[in-house]
């Protein structure tokens, strides 16, 4: 199923990447006590507790070389976690990439799910999101940017 605006080719390779990475994310430590199974791919259901991890494929280009694709596909991935409060998504963040540590995602270097990875934070940021109110009051978001180079394992 291709995407407007991202190739039949890599759009087929980036699926079985998001459930790798899905299930990476999960597996990594305090991810599953902190949001349980809440980890999801371009979406949030609605009425959904907090906290949860919403990961979206912002874009995904097939990599060449001179002679032909290289085999790896560079992907900008967004995570997005959100919390009731400012500390429970810091905290998550802090799991998924720890500031200034090759740990969680940051500076991974990993084959798992059929895929190699080499994956990098590139931006991260903090907001209040007033306009998605909850019981509890407002919303809590923090945003890691990644740049995630991928390819299907032994090929």
């Amino acid at each position: 199923m291709a995407r407007p605006g991202v190739g039949r080719g890599s759009w087929r390779a980036a699926e079985k990447m998001e459930e790798a990475l899905r299930s990476y994310i999960l597996a990594l430590a305090g991810i599953s006590d902190a949001v349980g199974p809440r980890v999801d791919w371009n979406l949030s259901p609605q009425g959904r507790p907090y906290p949860s991890i919403v990961l979206w494929d912002i874009s995904d280009i097939e990599q060449m070389n001179l002679a032909a694709p290289s085999g790896w596909t560079r992907s900008r991935v967004q995570i997005d976690a959100w919390g009731a409060t400012f500390n429970q998504v810091r905290d998550i963040a802090q799991i998924l990439a720890p500031r200034g540590v090759k740990a969680g995602l940051n500076g991974l270097r990993a084959t798992f799910g059929g895929y190699r990875f080499r994956i990098f934070v590139i931006d991260r940021d903090a907001s209040t999101d007033e306009d998605k109110a909850v019981s509890s009051g407002v919303v809590h978001r923090f945003r890691l940017d990644l740049d995630v180079w991928h390819s299907k394992a032994g090929a």
